[in-house]
């Protein structure tokens, strides 16, 4: 071969590794972003869209051009005072034999809605259906509750819909959109389709529910929702943020004001991801930070301490199949199902006032104000007891944290603080023994496993000795900046 040739073969080869390269990084689609008037269509101009990594916005006209890939979701960012046309389907879903020469266009219409200083939204950790008698347990406990409400604006559902079901997204996704206020819903390890390569695990996921990564502004609150999923081996995940999610935050996050108040949704806990570090780079300016988080099927918070000083708070938010739908079941068939850290199963308020916000947790089934439980009696012994020997007491603050504080008030006016400790709830304790006695649950009911975790919110109390026998009205009281003061009423009898 020639030294002439040579140059011309590699020459070519070059060639044609660069015009693949190009057609790879340059397969654009268009299309338009605008609302709906009386009569027409009107563009608007300044709107975000995104593939999951980049970020473009439309020109005057409302039109926007966009690289894309096979299994992408496109999607606008909604700017505050903006909602979606069609809250059921807001995202457009790249074919999987999406052909680069096809002349695809894509408009998405948004409306008008009214800008509120207050606004309130539900966090809720994962449903974790398995089957379909999981599904109706669902629908006649936590979706019907919230079919009935009419006191929020929109829900956040944080992953794990299914538990390895994905066959269950589509009657799901109809019982939620069923739901008058909208939602959005994050990506958990157990919505995987492990019928396909990891790659495409998240595609059915997609289809159903939309982006696994995106954004909205709401009453000038930024919303986004990450994957914090990164498959390994056959079945298993670890917490990772990939590259496409630091590129959407990293394109993100510069167009906004380090004042801007910032709720991030993933599935996995934050101070459990492997990099986290890497968002805290980004997130390190900004001064109002909530990340929302399920997982665990527990429900604790966490300040995590930034290089500014910044704080950001997490808030896991439980699950509301509780245990994974087990434990003894009701007069209606739905199990008790108590998480390990001795929560109900149950969600999350969330009430915002223009940068500030307050938490609140809502048992299902249970009172708004059903905030807490308390264990008078022996440790390992029975509910619903009188004052145990020793007057030690716990109370179980659903919402509670490290910046808690819980007090008894005695009717003589003297105080008495309680303690946080690190202890298996005691009514948990108690479904343990029982279990494993033989003495629960009956037997069409399933059996609570993962009951060795300790709560992170338990407060230990102890009675005075000098207190008389006899019924005792005292007064809880629990105080903590995230949500508002609790006081309540009740009584302790000492034999």
């Amino acid at each position: 071969m020639t030294t002439t040739f040579k140059i011309i073969v590699f020459y070519c080869c070059l060639s044609i590794s660069f015009s693949s390269y190009a057609q790879a990084i340059n397969t654009w689609v268009s299309g338009t972003v605008s609302i709906q008037n009386k009569s027409s269509h009107k563009g608007l101009k300044n709107m975000m869209v995104s593939n999951g990594d980049t970020i473009v916005t439309t020109n005057k006209k409302g039109v926007f051009k966009i690289p894309v890939k096979k299994g992408q979701v496109v999607f606008p960012i909604l700017s505050s005072g903006y909602g979606y046309a069609n809250t059921k389907k807001w995202w457009y879903n790249i074919p999987s034999d999406f052909d680069s020469t096809s002349d695809l266009k894509i408009d998405f219409q948004l409306q008008k809605i009214q800008k509120n200083k207050a606004f309130k939204f539900l966090a809720i950790g994962d449903i974790q259906v398995g089957d379909n008698t999981e599904l109706l347990q669902a629908t006649q406990s936590v979706l019907k509750e919230l079919l009935n409400r009419n006191d929020y604006d929109f829900s956040i559902y944080l992953g794990d819909l299914v538990n390895d079901a994905p066959d269950l997204f589509m009657p799901l996704k109809k019982l939620v959109d069923d739901v008058k206020q909208p939602s959005w819903v994050v990506y958990g390890n157990h919505d995987r389709n492990f019928k396909t390569d990891k790659e495409n695990q998240p595609n059915l996921f997609r289809d159903n529910f939309g982006p696994d990564t995106y954004a909205f502004f709401r009453n000038d609150v930024l919303f986004v929702a990450l994957n914090s999923i990164k498959p390994e081996g056959k079945y298993g995940y670890k917490g990772i943020y990939q590259k496409n999610q630091i590129d959407f935050l990293s394109q993100l996050l510069p167009r906004v004001d380090a004042n801007q108040p910032i709720v991030i949704s993933q599935h996995i806990p934050f101070v459990g991801m492997k990099n986290k570090k890497e968002l805290i780079e980004i997130l390190n300016p900004f001064k109002n930070v909530l990340f929302l988080t399920g997982h665990t099927h527990t429900a604790f918070r966490n300040n995590i301490k930034m290089p500014s000083g910044n704080l950001i708070h997490e808030l896991t938010a439980g699950a509301v199949c509780g245990n994974w739908w087990t434990g003894q079941k009701d007069w209606e068939g739905i199990p008790l199902a108590l998480m390990s850290c001795g929560t109900p199963k149950g969600y999350f308020e969330i009430d915002f006032n223009k940068a500030d916000y307050k938490i609140k947790y809502k048992g299902i089934n249970l009172p708004s104000d059903k905030q807490f439980s308390v264990w008078f009696g022996d440790y390992n012994g029975e509910p619903l007891s009188s004052l145990a020997e020793s007057n030690e007491f716990y109370v179980n603050v659903f919402s509670g944290s490290s910046d808690t504080k819980v007090s008894v008030v005695l009717p003589n006016k003297k105080v008495v603080f309680l303690k946080k400790e690190a202890i298996l709830d005691p009514f948990v304790n108690y479904i343990k023994q029982t279990q494993k006695e033989g003495l629960a649950p009956d037997k069409s009911s399933k059996k609570s496993a993962y009951l060795r975790t300790k709560s992170r919110h338990i407060w230990k109390g102890v009675m005075p000795h000098e207190l008389e026998k006899g019924y005792h009205k005292v007064e809880i009281k629990i105080e903590d900046p995230y949500f508002s003061s609790i006081k309540d009423f009740l009584w302790v009898l000492k034999e």
